[in-house]
């Protein structure tokens, strides 16, 4: 893509769990796709999987089955033929609302289609429980330190096809989601750098997660709502008046 100087802001990864784009300068002539779409309905949620089985480039990790506004990053749509078509018609200068990319009919009809496999759930990205992840004190955790002691992989589910897991162990993870998986940086989402029982946790790059103010460092569609769900309950102080 020809690029000329309109600063946009560059995000490398998000994974409610979470997956790569990078926005950068755009061309003015070019009606770049829209970066997140909203959607309504079922879908797979896997931001608290924190034992994925990894296998080759994957990891299966089992996921939360939610039915709630959830929101798509039209970069890493895995089904090519929807893909193209949610960024030909959701553009930033002419965005779909809520429920019009067609990304959303494939996911809610079961027309997402994997390496030529049709799959009825699929991972996306909600804020079920967003208020108790972030009191677990998200982490950076980077392979390279001196004395790191942690995970060197990690999962990246934004988009993965899922299925029904018909001997789930835990009720509240139903789903089996086939996830990438990446050797980098990544966000410690249970307060340490190591996933549980074994495996390795869903999570997303640190160039996402604003440590040291505990939100994100770019704007996440509705998170300004999620703030105010998570906050104390009491009174704002107002600036100090200019005399």
């Amino acid at each position: 893509m020809r690029l000329e100087f309109i600063a946009i802001t560059c995000i490398i990864w998000i994974a409610l769990s979470f997956g790569s784009i990078c926005i950068a300068e755009e061309d003015k002539k070019t009606d770049a796709p829209q970066d997140f779409v909203m959607c309504t309905g079922w879908h797979a949620l896997c931001t608290d999987s924190l034992d994925c089985i990894m296998h080759d480039d994957k990891a299966d990790c089992n996921c939360m089955r939610v039915n709630e506004t959830h929101f798509v990053l039209t970069s890493e749509i895995q089904d090519t033929e929807v893909k193209n078509l949610t960024q030909a018609k959701c553009t930033r200068e002419h965005p779909c609302d809520i429920d019009q990319a067609p990304v959303c009919a494939a996911i809610r009809t079961g027309q997402y289609e994997v390496n030529g496999t049709k799959y009825d759930w699929v991972s996306t990205y909600s804020y079920r429980g967003w208020c108790s992840l972030l009191k677990r004190n998200f982490t950076p955790c980077d392979q390279n330190t001196t004395g790191y002691s942690g995970d060197k992989y990690w999962a990246i589910c934004d988009c993965a096809p899922c299925v029904e897991n018909q001997n789930a162990s835990n009720p509240d993870k139903p789903l089996i989601c086939e996830c990438r998986v990446r050797n980098e940086t990544f966000v410690g989402m249970n307060g340490s750098c190591t996933g549980e029982n074994g495996g390795i946790m869903s999570s997303m790059s640190p160039l996402l997660w604003d440590f040291q103010n505990n939100t994100y460092p770019f704007p996440i569609p509705g998170y300004e709502y999620v703030q105010g769900a998570c906050a104390e309950l009491k009174s704002d102080p107002l600036p100090p008046r200019s005399s």
